[in-house]
């Protein structure tokens, strides 16, 4: 019997966008917007929504009663407060459920139907993103000396999250339903300070950026933590209010277990034995299980920082780039077979240095097949700093004297010399730092350094 069966969706976003600039007197300046948007994702009563900004400055240093000098010539103040919404998180048709094509026993015959693929929510609709921020602009040194300063507060509203669907409604928990559930929040302070360090033949300018973000989940709806990122059996991340986002969920060591008298004075931990790793009974009642878990590690950076450095001197020029982050930790997955020494894998020589008898490690377990213990689990072994300063890019280039290039008809010509990802400074022992936003490191290939060779010329 023939069948016939197929897929297709469409959507659409339509926004209206209306803005006001108004200066007066080169001392007060305001910007306001609006945004209408509306989205196909959701439904009807629920698809448009506004989006309103406002933002306004004081040119301080414009008012009669301010005395400019070398020291400081020019100063502004900011203040801001934005609105903006997010749809991309839900598929389409978000609001309905989409139907699918099914094949069920019926009496031993197999009989097609269609039955719906998700459970519909009409009530679905925008995440807000509120931002409010002040900030200042200085001028100093006779305008050798940029500085710009913010602090922020962003809190998203709403945020679309997958719902949790009981199996007695009769789909699945992992179906695409969508619903605005949860608040998160993201303060901290931002720094730009650019620089003429020297002028003249020989001139050197820098630019110095800086961020320190702290962020906390507010709020999911739920009293019970939501665990994602699921690696074998157990899940690597959490979220939970009052914590970061995904931060790392697992038990906590405590040395390895030297003689039989101590993994029997210890509690309860089913398949322990000497060169095992000890786990800490953190709710005290005498057995190491899935209550003893608790929060080893955030990915999250508290800063972020960049620095760049432009050296010219007659036709050369110089410039260096560095940026890196620190305050974060990343489980590196990838030792979990690596170190794991519980199957046939290839191992890193950090094995060598492995418990053999008492006495000979504390932190290295022992080599054991099938791992009894358990001592490849989620746990802080696998935590690592993430923190790096990476000295990013380096280029040097020539510009070509204009009397060397007459006699050739050329008005300009440059050759560059470039290094890509020249060095890396870090504590961590995986091939990059440099993770993904989940902090979790399984088998990312390493960066490779890259040198290239440009050659400009106009005519």
């Amino acid at each position: 019997e023939p069948t016939v069966n197929g897929n297709g969706s469409d959507w659409a976003l339509l926004s209206y966008l209306g803005r006001i600039n108004y200066t007066y007197d080169n001392k007060y300046l305001l910007t306001a917007t609006i945004r209408r948007d509306g989205s196909s994702r959701f439904s009807r009563k629920n698809r448009w929504s506004n989006f309103p900004s406002v933002s306004l400055a004081w040119r301080l240093s414009e008012e009669p009663f301010f005395k400019k000098s070398f020291w400081l010539s020019d100063v502004k103040l900011r203040a801001g407060y934005g609105l903006t919404g997010n749809q991309a998180s839900v598929g389409n048709y978000a609001y309905a459920s989409t139907i699918q094509t099914i094949q069920y026993n019926f009496n031993g015959t197999q009989v097609n139907a269609i039955a719906p693929s998700v459970m519909p929510n009409p009530n679905v609709r925008w995440e807000e993103v509120e931002q409010y921020n002040v900030g200042a602009d200085l001028t100093m040194i006779d305008g050798r000396i940029n500085l710009s300063l913010d602090a922020y507060i962003k809190n998203t509203n709403d945020m679309l999250v997958k719902a949790s669907i009981p199996i007695t409604s009769g789909f699945e928990d992992t179906t695409e339903t969508f619903t605005n559930a949860g608040k998160m929040r993201n303060k901290g302070v931002e720094m730009t300070l650019r620089t003429i360090n020297l002028k003249g033949l020989f001139s050197w300018e820098s630019a110095l950026t800086a961020t320190y973000n702290k962020n906390e989940i507010l709020d999911l709806n739920s009293e019970t933590p939501m665990f994602i990122n699921q690696m074998g059996n157990s899940y690597v991340t959490m979220l939970r209010a009052g914590y970061p986002i995904n931060v790392f969920y697992g038990y906590v060591t405590d040395g390895l277990f030297q003689n039989w008298e101590e993994v029997n004075r210890h509690a309860t931990q089913p398949g322990a034995a000497p060169g095992d790793i000890r786990f800490r009974d953190l709710n005290n009642d005498g057995v190491i299980n899935d209550e003893d878990r608790t929060v080893i590690g955030n990915p999250n950076p508290n800063w972020f920082f960049s620095l760049s450095n432009n050296f010219s001197y007659k036709g050369w020029e110089l410039s260096v780039f560095l940026q890196g982050v620190s305050g974060n930790k990343i489980y590196n997955a990838n030792n979990v077979d690596n170190e794991g020494m519980a199957a046939a894998y290839n191992q890193t020589t950090a094995v060598l240095n492995r418990w053999t008898g008492e006495g000979t490690s504390n932190s290295m377990p022992r080599a054991i097949w099938g791992d009894p213990n358990q001592n490849c689990r989620v746990s802080d072994r696998f935590v690592e700093n993430g923190s790096y300063l990476r000295l990013k890019n380096i280029t040097l280039s020539y510009t070509l004297p204009k009397k060397w290039l007459q006699k050739i008809q050329l008005e300009n010509a440059r050759i560059s010399f470039s290094c890509e990802n020249v060095a890396t400074i870090t504590g961590y022992s995986g091939f990059d730092p440099e993770v993904d936003i989940n902090g979790i490191d399984s088998s990312r290939y390493p960066i490779s350094r890259t040198f290239s060779m440009g050659l400009n010329f106009n005519f």
